[in-house]
């Protein structure tokens, strides 16, 4: 199994704000990155980088 992340709480929030259908989704993709960084943390910069990503992948 997979170490638990840390997450900021600013994080959190914006997970938590996003629609209840599509916050495992997030979580998951983040996660994913985090890991594939090396990262331990999740952060609100991450978020972005990965919403980025996500957006560029579809234009």
């Amino acid at each position: 199994m997979a170490e638990k992340l840390e997450w900021d709480d600013a994080a959190t929030k914006r997970v938590q704000a996003a629609p209840f259908f599509v916050r495992k989704l997030i979580r998951h993709k983040v996660e994913k990155a985090a890991r594939a960084q090396g990262l331990q943390r999740v952060t609100e910069e991450l978020l972005d980088q990965v919403k980025q990503k996500q957006m560029d992948s579809q234009s």
